[in-house]
Parts: structure tokens; sequence; C-alpha cells
């Protein structure tokens, strides 16, 4: 998804311009400190080389303007009755759907890496994600301790041109499907790794089983109803809409694997 076309220095301005006046002196103070973090955060971000920001941890070394940064995202950003609200509710309607799972809806904002050990990233544009709310708690306070355990940052990384994301249909009753990271011969072995750190840091797998498991009971009605020579171009047929529609989308997958799997189709999915 689209960066935000946000100032780090316009949105830390509006932040800090209601603070009292010793607070508001201290942060002016740091302002040169959020804006040279913000560009070595995206410099970082564009080359999947966030685990080298270590150096951001440490700075600034005063407890009291570390608190004072969290605090221009937990009680200035977030805040209905301060002016830097409109920022947030910006950076959360952009897009609808989570795109750390895409599939819940976005609910708050995901600092990408997390304002307790950045500070000075608090209320970067580019650090803050829109996200549902079991995102963020599953990502909780985590960063990144090398290359291969890196999420993957919807601003900077897009990974939907190839399919990756696969199901495998398991042959009892009732069928079911489990997902699985298959990654294209092309990607290099740091992206493989930070794709399958993503799929496990929020338990992807088990939130598309979930889901594909309710779709799969309705597609068992549906399919009963049909002559038994036509399931299989049906289901072929779903399956590319839904591909086309968005490859790496757990439907696609389990429509994929539903399509190609001779048990299924021969009568499996009535069973339960």
């Amino acid at each position: 998804m689209p960066a935000p076309d946000l100032s780090t220095r316009a949105v830390y301005a509006l932040c800090i311009s209601k603070t009292a006046s010793t607070t508001k002196a201290r942060l002016q103070a740091l302002e040169e400190d959020v804006v040279n973090a913000a560009d070595q955060f995206e410099a970082a971000a564009s080359t999947a080389d966030l685990h080298t920001l270590g150096s951001l941890k440490t700075n600034p070394s005063d407890e009291e303007d570390r608190t004072q940064l969290k605090k221009n995202y937990t009680q200035r950003l977030t805040s209905k009755d301060h002016p830097a609200r409109d920022v947030y509710d910006k950076l959360k309607i952009e897009v609808s759907l989570c795109p750390l799972c895409a599939h819940r809806d976005v609910e708050t904002l995901d600092h990408q890496l997390p304002k307790s050990q950045y500070p000075l990233l608090a209320v970067v544009p580019s650090n803050l994600v829109p996200a549902c709310r079991s995102c963020n708690t599953l990502k909780s306070d985590a960063g990144p301790k090398g290359a291969h355990d890196q999420t993957l940052h919807p601003y900077f990384d897009d990974i939907g041109k190839e399919q990756w994301l696969y199901a495998q249909v398991h042959e009892v009753v009732p069928a079911c499907v489990s997902f699985r990271v298959v990654p294209p011969p092309s990607w290099d072995s740091v992206l493989v790794a930070r794709v399958r750190w993503h799929f496990q840091t929020f338990d992807l797998a088990e939130l598309y089983g979930n889901q594909a498991g309710r779709a799969m009971t309705s597609l068992r009605y549906v399919l009963k109803r049909k002559a038994p020579s036509s399931i299989p171009g049906y289901l072929q047929d779903e399956a590319e809409g839904g591909a086309d529609e968005d490859p790496n989308s757990w439907k696609a997958a389990m429509l994929q694997a539903l399509a190609g799997n001779a048990w299924y189709i021969n009568g499996g999915f009535a069973l339960e």
C-alpha cells in the first residue's frame, strides 16, 4: 500500500503544539533527532534493513525525553481532543482491511518498530501501519533482532505479484485444509524467512484455517445440489476467479487446493 504522504516534521509539530511550555521546549529540542530518525527508518525499510537501526533504541538517553516522545502517540496523536488526532484518523482509513493479515477490519495503528524501544519513531507516519487489534496484539512490542525476523512492512514490501500462499486438503471427515508458505524460486533466503516469520507472528495459518473451515461448510451444501459432473468445472472456475482477484488470499488458495483434489471432488466434500 502507498506510504503516507505526510511530513514527519509537520506531524511532530502538531503533536507537541498543545503541550505545556517546559515540555514543549524539551520536545522542540528533539525535533531534528525525530526527523533524522524518520529518514534512517525509511532508508532502512526500503532495503529490508530495519534490524540495523539498533542505535535508535538508545536515543535519546534521558528517560523523561523518552517518556514524552511516547506520549506524543499515547496522549496526543490518539487523543480525540487533540489537533493531531486528524493524522491518526487519516492513517487509519487508508485501507479497510488490515494489511498484516488481509482479513480483519482495521481498528488501530501498529508501530512497525515499537515505540517502547524506538521512542523517536513514535509518531513517524511511515512507522504507523493501519491494523486490526488482533494483529497489533500479536506483534506486541517485538522488534527485529536480525534480517530474518522482520515482519513485512505494508508500505515498503510488495509480495503480491507471485503466488506464495498455498493450501493442502486433508482427506478427513469433514474435509479441511491447512495453509503454508511456498516461496517462489525467485525469492532470496531473507525474503523467504521474513514471509515465514510474518506468517508465524500473526498466526495466519490458524486464522485462515478457521475461515476456510466455515467457508467449506457453506460450500458443502452448494456442491451437494450440483450434478456430480459439473463439480470439477465449478470449483475450477471459482479457483481461477479467486486467483485473478488475489492469488494470495486464503480463499483463492483454498479453492485452488479443493479444485485439484480428486478425493474431495469425487464425494469427499459431502462427508460430515
